[in-house]
């Protein structure tokens, strides 16, 4: 009867031991501090991607020498990033005023900039502002499909969406709009 009784204190103790707060608050305080770790990973990676050339990521966080390659990691493995680019110069046709096609119904960016804008105007309809590295700001409106989002970092002839029949295309410079042939001008 020896071995029964022990058995049964066996049984008896471990019907006696249940799940406590302190198991849940355990368990909480955890899924918080992921949480916590969650979101600041996240506030991290959205600041990079809005900060224009990450200037104070690179200054201030990141060794300048490792900036280019942990972002260049980043933007492989965490972004969907799907840039297209051609090898041929880019060059539109001037139709009148602000109006302008090209040999394809693709909307190329002339140059290295990021998308400041992506929108929709009565005038425009749907549009694209690139702020180019030399300072100028290019508007492509009368846009169909949109390939990029504010904030992207685009390259020459990267493909930008795609137009029907014509396309409106503003050079600003300083706030003051210039014609086609100055912006050829100062992009060389």
């Amino acid at each position: 009867m020896n071995d029964l009784d022990e058995i049964r204190r066996r049984i008896n103790h471990r019907r006696e031991k249940k799940l406590t707060n302190d198991h849940f608050t355990k368990l909480y305080n955890a899924m918080t501090k992921l949480m916590v770790v969650m979101l600041v990973g996240l506030a991290v990676s959205s600041y990079i991607k809005i900060s224009p050339n990450g200037t104070y990521i690179k200054d201030y966080i990141l060794n300048s020498s490792y900036y280019e390659t942990i972002t260049s990691w980043i933007s492989q493995h965490l972004s969907s990033n799907n840039d297209m680019t051609v090898s041929s110069n880019v060059s539109y046709t001037h139709i009148q005023d602000n109006y302008y096609t090209s040999t394809s119904n693709e909307v190329l960016s002339f140059a290295k900039g990021r998308v400041i804008y992506v929108g929709n105007q009565d005038i425009l309809g749907n549009y694209i502002t690139v702020l180019l590295e030399n300072g100028i700001e290019v508007t492509y409106g009368q846009v169909n499909d949109i390939f990029v989002s504010v904030y992207d970092t685009i390259d020459e002839a990267t493909i930008l969406g795609t137009y029907s029949d014509e396309l409106i295309i503003i050079f600003n410079q300083d706030g003051n709009e210039i014609d086609y042939s100055t912006f050829i001008e100062l992009l060389s």
